[in-house]
Parts: structure tokens; sequence; C-alpha cells
């Protein structure tokens, strides 16, 4: 499969650098449904939005062209691939079997493709359609958001009306629309979800649940439509799948899939684009293409889209962290700053394991052993996310000292006394006692007239060396008479 070699050749190893916009196809597993749409033209760059037909897709590139590739069997050349030569200043695209949209910047919409007998009509655009702000293309349908929230609908003629082009009277407050081959949806800004179409023609009705929204749903935040089945993302990142009368799996939404950002309906197929970057894909059934297997090494991935038998990726662009190694340190150094920078020129966060902590750039040793820090860029809107790069180093254990004050002379017979000496590491002093004395814990007892020798010792501890021993020595004296 070309498309999959592509991927791993632009995104295989930590090494490798990936430019913002860059676009990634997998599928089309063999010759009878790959019609070149996985087939990605070479140095394609930049890419501010896609879509993917049945077999063909498109991309936007940042100076508002919009570029097509498939259209490769003569059979399924129906004009899709046909980009108007004077088009220009486009936001958004839209691809289907026979058709694809685009939206300007200046909120008009432009239509090609449709050479088919006989024209449904989704290539005629409503004149005078303005101020259109989202679009989405069906298999004989094409569907507008216009910035008051209401829907246009065109196409549906002479065969395959469903009613899905029949927007409901009365419908607004529509935030996002989808097309899928016999139905439309529209989410509203309360986060409800409007499906219609699904009807019957001739005695033949291609409804499968797609157009039976779950009830209750609500919280929807992006919907996705396809031929047999609607899909939803709500608030919380979850995803919710309805239809599948036509059944590939493609309604069951992986357990524990969470945190997805963005959703897309292929014909068998349902993909979900999570906040790490990160594409998951299910379905496929019996018509698996390899549109479900995202290829080892996609990540960052800024925008998904699904076709007939393929998935389409941009990729944000790829950066790195520089990070120095670390000297070795000691316990009780004073604390002291680190820092990295990312290619991208976005700011570098570090977090600390082991003997230490990492307060923003601010590294404090909390005890001897070893610590590892570790730089990150979690990306942005442009940049996927750096690899993390780790420092470890180790912290030694610290010295430290004993104050001994010097001990005056004693007689014979006077009072135990308690000893002072202090660790400069606060630990526990202990002592030993020779000759003249005896020393229990701290307090010494004399017990005959000569000298008295105590050595204070510190023998350290996890996080200090065992300090050098301090003596000191005094004489006992005889009772007065």
């Amino acid at each position: 499969m070309s498309a999959v070699a592509l991927v791993l050749a632009a995104s295989a190893g930590a090494s490798r650098s990936t430019v913002f916009g860059t676009v990634v196809a997998w599928g089309c597993g063999y010759a009878g449904v790959n019609g070149g749409q996985c087939d990605v033209p070479p140095g394609l760059t930049g890419v501010t939005a896609i879509a993917a037909g049945d077999r063909h897709s498109l991309a936007v590139t940042a100076d508002g062209r919009v570029v097509a590739w498939g259209c490769r069997d003569p059979s399924e050349r129906f004009g899709q691939c046909n980009v108007p030569p004077d088009l220009s200043g486009v936001t958004a695209v839209a691809a289907s079997t026979f058709h694809s949209l685009a939206l300007k910047s200046d909120g008009t919409v432009v239509a090609w493709g449709c050479d088919v007998n006989p024209d449904r009509g989704e290539c005629r655009v409503p004149g005078g359609l303005s101020g259109v702000r989202a679009i989405a293309a069906g298999f004989d349908s094409s569907l507008a958001l216009r910035s008051d929230g209401t829907v246009v609908a065109w196409g549906c003629e002479v065969i395959q009306n469903y009613g899905q082009c029949s927007v409901p009277p009365g419908l607004s407050g529509v935030t996002a629309i989808a097309a899928g081959d016999f139905h439309s949806l529209a989410l509203r800004s309360d986060g409800t979800v409007v499906a219609w179409g699904c009807g019957s023609e001739d005695g033949y009705s291609p409804d499968r649940g797609q157009c039976s929204v779950p009830a209750g749903l609500s919280g929807v935040v992006a919907i996705a439509a396809s031929t047999w089945d609607s899909l939803a993302l709500k608030s919380d990142g979850t995803v919710v799948a309805w239809g599948c009368g036509i059944d590939f799996g493609q309604c069951a939404v992986p357990a524990g899939l969470s945190d997805v950002t963005a959703i897309a309906a292929g014909f068998a197929h349902s993909v979900a684009l999570r906040r790490d970057g990160t594409v998951v894909g299910w379905g496929c059934g019996p018509a698996d293409y390899g549109q479900c297997t995202t290829p080892n090494g996609v990540t960052g991935v800024k925008l998904i889209a699904a076709g007939g038998v393929h998935t389409l990726a941009t990729l944000k662009a790829s950066q790195t962290i520089s990070f120095a190694p670390l000297p070795p340190r000691a316990f009780g150094d004073p604390d002291f700053a680190v820092s990295a920078s990312a290619s991208s020129g976005l700011p570098v966060a570090f977090s600390a394991t082991g003997s230490c902590t990492a307060s923003g750039t601010t590294v404090h040793l909390s005890g001897a052993g070893s610590c590892t820090i570790v730089a990150s860029q979690p990306g942005d809107p442009t940049y996927a996310a750096a690899p993390d790069v780790s420092q470890a180093f180790s912290v030694a254990k610290a010295a430290q000292t004993i104050r001994f004050p010097p001990l005056r002379r004693k007689r014979l017979g006077a009072p135990d006394f308690g000893l002072r000496a202090r660790a400069s590491s606060g630990l526990l002093v202990s002592y030993t006692g020779r000759g003249s004395c005896r020393v229990r814990g701290r307090v010494v007892h004399l017990t005959r007239v000569g000298r008295c020798a105590i050595t204070a010792a510190q023998r350290g501890d996890a996080n200090y060396l065992a300090a050098r021993s301090v003596t000191r020595t005094f004489v006992v004296v005889r009772r007065r008479r």
C-alpha cells in the first residue's frame, strides 16, 4: 500500500522532522478501490483543511488554493478532481462521490464535478448564496451552513431523493452540519442533533437507523455522517454512534475511547482524533482496505477526514528540545535553575523524579541519591508535542561537622551535667566517655579524680556523611575539704 509507505517515510523516527500541514493517507488496499486517493502529491505541506471523497481527496493550502488527487480510473472521473483554475481564497472543502465543494473566505461556495447522468443538481449552488461558514457534501446532495445558523441544501434531483435535501422547517441555531449518502445532520447551539432524510423512493428506503438520533443525546460539539451511520462527539470527549443497520462495525465505538477532539465517518469505518494527536479507527468489517489501521509513527495529527476506503490526516510541525546534561550535586547545595529550549520557540516545562523537586525552572534537592529532570513541550495548534528529554545526575551525601565547646575542670562529687554538642546537619550527636567519667546519653557522671575524655560523634544517614569526631578532655579534681 503506497500510502502507508509514504506515512512511514514522513514520520518514522524521532530524528525526522515534519513540516506543518503535511498530509498522510492510508487505506486504498487493492487496485479495485484504489483510485489514487491515497497518493498524496509530493511536497504538499502547509495544508489547513482536508476532505476525503469516494475515490479522491482534497486539500486547502495556506495560500487558499485547492489541491485534488485521485480520480485515476476513467470510469470514476466525474470532474471532481478538476479544481477550477481561478479558484482562490478557500478556507474549507468537502468531497463526495461525484462532486467537490469549496468554501471561500467571502462566504460563497464553489462546486465542481457532477459529470454524471443523470445530474442530481448537487453542483448547482443556489444563486445569491452567501454568508456561508461551513459546507458538507453527500452522495447527491450539498449542504451549507449560513452565519445566521440556518441551513441550505441542494441536489437530490431526478433520483436518489430520500429527503436529505429537505431541511426541517424552522431549523435554526445550527453550529455544524454533516451529509451522508441518504441523510443529513445538524448540530444546534444547545448541543442537540437534528437528522433528516432516510425516506423512501420507488418503494426503497435506505433507512438503517442513521436518522434515529438517540433519545436524550446532548452536550454534542461535533457531528459526522456516512452512508449507514452517524457520529456525535460530546463535550466530555466521548463518541456516540447510531445507525449501522448495514454493519461493518463502524458503530462499535471502542470501549474506553475518550479525550477525543474530532471525528470523521467513512463508508465502512469511523475515525477519532484524540487530544494527544493520535488517531483511532474502527469498523471496516468485510470492507477492510487498511483505512482503519493507523500506520505506526503517525502522531501529532491536527485534522482528520474519512473517505470511502481511505483516511486522511494532516500533521502538526515537529519540534525538538535541547537540554544539556546536568553536573553532579550534593545534598544541601542551594536551589538552582535549569534551562532548555524548544526548536519551536515555545516554552519548555520541567518535572522531577527522585531526590529532587522542580518548581518552574528551579530545582530543589530533597535528599541524596539521584535526580532526573524531564524537559517537555506539549505543543500547540501548530506544533506537535516534542519528545521529552531527560537529564539525570547524582546527588552526593552532604558533609557535616560537629561543634563541641571545650569542657571546664570539674570537682569530684559535682552534680551530673549535660553535653551540648551540635551537628551542622541537625542530626542527633552521640557521646562516649573514658577515664574519670561515665556518659549515659548526653549526661556525664564523674567517677574519680583524673582526666575525662568525651568524644562526640555523628554517624551520618541517607543524606549526610559521617562527621569527624570531636573529643574534649577535662580534669576531675578532688573535693574541697
